[in-house]
């Protein structure tokens, strides 16, 4: 790969925004080599756990039949549930084997108990299930999740087969974001028509409890809240496919007062991400999330706030956490990603003490001005996952435009290992107008980038991008190596490291348009 672009090569990035996503061909099934993380600590998050005591509802007893992916044990199933719920609540037993299923309803005081080495499988045919889920409840409270058993969502079935024939695992000799970008979205199985949602999706839900459980091969978001509150979720397993596209980890949606601890999280699209979106259906604030002592494998980004976010975010603690890549080439596309596109107001955010591998760029800080509520609503946005493009009238052009705030944020005790991009923070002008980030703090750095060649990737101006998808990597190789800065007010730098490639023509900082800074570097 060249270290250099010449005229042609320059040209060519103006496709740097041209999609890969392959919107033809036959569901493509097979399971291939890197798929899945080499690197499963499954003995140090699951433990073998006996039932509850209380009063416990066979599922067999109710008609299901284990071992059998031809016949659909969801009537059985939710009939257990029904008669569980309706006699004040109790535990429903799923176990001696693999249970094939279309959508299976939680209901209030339930407690659904997946014994070890025993499942809930999703149909293969991806039809009949009920609310886009495996798993659904509405409405219900003091619900429960565990067993250390395996709810298993065939993922991998309903996708396209990737443009490459095989995973990358070598890195490139050269650093170059428009091939990185490129590779990882070569590899992806892009949605087929015949995908039936997510794996677990709860709604309006209160007094939740996710816990010593496995969540296996998700066709898309894996475990979903949108507007529940009283959350645990800890000693969890996620191990998605990396390469189904969609499958993020965790996504917290208007949900607050919420626990995620022990977690270990390998994922093809965002490890841990909050969003509050009114074309989700969220209509209030969300605040009070803490994360903590958490592994996350993530081909995009570790922890997120964004992209959908319309409504506040606020009071979100993210610490002792471990963010990497293992074995993929490009690693993760950000550890930490911290993002208003949609005019939300998002604010006091900590992170720290994170350990960071192969995360492209180890924190990505944006603020813009996409403003999708103006272009679409609930349907086309969903729509969007299976190539359509957004049809009919945005539910809001003008109540979130321009709206969008940034600020508060600490950021310390961070070492991040393998980066190939500079810290971004990025406010942006457009319409006349600047939107800055405010009031950030880096406090104990440390960086160091893979070492390799960096390509030349002069450019006259680096754009604003006030209205596309907010992505580090959308702004290419920058200028500088430790931190680029962009339209931001209040920035404190305390003892920040970092070690370039060798031989580096990148300056260290670059500030652009940054008022009130305060940088400090104790001997």
């Amino acid at each position: 790969m060249k270290a250099k672009r010449n005229a042609v090569d320059k040209l060519n990035t103006l496709l740097f925004g041209k999609d890969l996503r392959i919107t033809e061909g036959d569901r493509y099934e097979e399971e291939r080599e890197f798929d899945y993380t080499s690197y499963l600590p499954l003995e140090e998050y699951i433990r073998p756990q006996k039932p509850p005591r209380g009063k416990a509802y066979s599922v067999t007893d109710f008609g299901a039949k284990p071992d059998d992916p031809t016949f659909d044990n969801a009537e059985a199933i939710n009939r257990c549930i029904d008669e569980c719920s309706k006699n004040g609540g109790g535990i429903v037993a799923v176990s001696g084997g693999s249970f094939t299923s279309r959508t299976v309803y939680l209901k209030s005081n339930v407690t659904l108990f997946i014994e070890k080495d025993s499942s809930i499988i999703a149909h293969e045919s991806g039809e009949g299930f009920s609310d886009m889920a495996l798993i659904f409840a509405k409405d219900a409270e003091n619900i429960e999740i565990t067993g250390s058993g395996t709810i298993n969502g065939n993922g991998h079935l309903f996708g396209r087969k990737p443009l490459y024939d095989k995973n990358i695992t070598e890195p490139d000799d050269v650093i170059d974001v428009i091939e990185m970008r490129r590779r990882y979205r070569a590899q992806l199985r892009f949605a087929h028509p015949s995908k039936y949602g997510r794996l677990c999706v709860l709604e309006n839900c209160k007094g939740i409890k996710i816990h010593n459980i496995i969540f296996k091969d998700s066709p898309s978001w894996t475990l979903r809240l949108t507007k529940c509150r009283n959350v645990e979720i800890y000693d969890t397993v996620i191990n998605d496919n990396r390469h189904v596209c969609n499958t993020d980890g965790i996504d917290l949606m208007q949900t607050s007062s919420v626990k995620i601890s022990h977690c270990f999280i390998s994922c093809a699209d965002d490890g841990i991400v909050l969003k509050n979106a009114i074309w989700e259906g969220c209509d209030g604030p969300m605040s009070d999330i803490h994360v903590s002592d958490c592994e996350v494998i993530s081909c995009t980004n570790a922890f997120k706030i964004g992209t959908e976010t319309t409504y506040p975010i606020k009071n979100v603690t993210v610490e002792n956490s471990k963010f990497y890549m293992t074995d993929l080439y490009p690693g993760s596309v950000s550890g930490i990603s911290l993002e208003s596109a949609d005019g939300s107001e998002v604010s006091d955010v900590v992170c720290r003490n994170i350990e960071m591998n192969r995360c492209t760029c180890p924190v990505f800080i944006r603020l813009c001005n996409r403003n999708r509520a103006a272009v679409v609503n609930s349907q086309s946005a969903s729509a969007i996952e299976f190539a359509a493009k957004p049809q009919g009238k945005g539910m809001d052009k003008k109540s979130f435009d321009m709206k969008g705030k940034l600020e508060n944020i600490l950021i310390e005790n961070i070492s991040a290992e393998g980066a190939e991009l500079p810290v971004i923070i990025a406010g942006t002008r457009t319409k006349g107008k600047t939107l800055k980030v405010k009031n950030v703090t880096f406090n104990n750095i440390s960086i160091k980038y893979r070492q390799a060649k960096d390509v030349i990737d002069r450019r006259m101006f680096i754009p604003e991008y006030p209205k596309v998808y907010p992505e580090c990597w959308r702004f290419r190789n920058l200028p500088s190596y430790a931190i680029w800065a962009r339209h931001c007010d209040g920035l404190t730098i305390k003892n920040f490291l970092c070690e370039p490639v060798k031989n580096t023509v990148r300056k260290d900082f670059i500030f652009d348009d940054v008022k009130n800074i305060e940088i400090k570097f104790e001997k």
